[in-house]
């Protein structure tokens, strides 16, 4: 909690503040929206993994 305190309001994303709140990143690989392989609609999930918390899933 001393973490989270000392972070509640912050105007940028510096590299301290992702090291201490961000636990990993993973990528997944993306997807041809459009039905085409190298088409241009494309979508990629994201997966944050916060440090204490976890995966948070947000809604759409």
């Amino acid at each position: 909690m001393k973490v989270v305190r000392k972070y509640t309001s912050f105007e940028e994303l510096t590299p301290t503040l992702l090291r201490e709140f961000v636990e990993k990143i993973v990528i997944h690989e993306s997807e041809a929206l459009d039905g085409k392989r190298r088409g241009k609609l494309r979508r990629q999930e994201i997966e944050i993994y916060y440090s204490f918390v976890g995966k948070v899933e947000l809604p759409d």
